[in-house]
């Protein structure tokens, strides 16, 4: 992430083009905070749909950053923050950001877009109560590249990930990674000063919508009524179910262990 907003980007000139673009109007800020595989792609496309919380995206991903350099005319890095803040805001202001743990302390540190996540007015804090699964998860979509539903017709993801063969060091390095976010996430909230609310994956797939509604009734923005069902879904395949029953028998300690702890420590091996 440093090296494409920092490096490509902070080292070009302004572009002209930008400065034809209407300003946006960010009045209030608010951060999903992440490790990834935990619905918030679900979240932020239900968010989306409302059309009064923001759109929020990944917007410190570098792959977010490379696709938009791709399509528009050579922006510097304040090009760069400058249309995503106008483009991604809600008609009334709102302006959503979603973050894994290291790329947004990666932004903090390097005095990165800062408008993004300054000052917050709130964070959601979404967490999977399954940490393995959601390992398990995060393995195999970096494995078949296939992340959401919309990046397979039905039944490919399932044959895709079929050709994975299992392998549980992987599963549990991924499983490491998402601990240690949630450790640093822990601490980032512990010293925040905006109001925090913690969504499990599980309660938002359940209900996506009570999910949104939490979030339109902390920043008292009144949500208009909705009664389509949300355009994203869950892709379909029965080998996440295999590989994290096959991961419980064989490393039950570590999941016993950081059920117990997750959250007070690092999860370094």
């Amino acid at each position: 992430m440093h090296h494409v907003l920092h490096d490509r980007l902070a080292g070009r000139e302004h572009n002209s083009f930008y400065d034809r673009l209407p300003p946006g109007r960010v009045e209030t800020r608010y951060l999903i905070a992440t490790a990834g595989r935990a619905g918030s792609t679900l979240l932020c496309s239900r968010i989306g749909e409302y059309g009064v919380l923001g759109f929020p995206d990944e917007f410190l991903n570098e792959a977010f950053v490379e696709r938009l350099d791709l399509v528009f005319p050579q922006p510097n890095l304040d090009d760069f923050e400058a249309y995503v803040s106008a483009r991604f805001v809600s008609p009334n202001g709102v302006f959503g950001l979603k973050s894994d743990w290291w790329r947004f302390d990666a932004a903090r540190r390097h005095d990165l877009c800062r408008s993004f996540y300054e000052p917050l007015d709130l964070v959601v804090y979404l967490w999977r109560d399954d940490f393995v699964a959601q390992a398990v998860s995060y393995t195999l979509a970096v494995e078949t590249q296939q992340w959401h539903a919309r990046d397979a017709v039905d039944g490919d993801l399932e044959t895709a990930q079929r050709e994975v063969p299992y392998d549980g060091d992987k599963v549990e390095t991924a499983a490491r990674n998402i601990l240690n976010q949630e450790h640093m996430w822990s601490r980032f909230l512990a010293g925040c000063d905006a109001p925090v609310i913690r969504l499990s994956y599980e309660a938002l797939t359940a209900d996506p919508d009570e999910a949104v509604a939490r979030i339109g009734e902390t920043l008292g923005v009144d949500l208009p009524p909705r009664e389509a069902a949300p355009r994203m879904r869950k892709g379909r395949s029965g080998v996440g179910r295999e590989w994290r029953e096959r991961f419980a028998a064989e490393r039950g300690e570590f999941i016993r262990f950081w059920n117990e702890h997750r959250g007070t420590m690092t999860a370094s091996a």
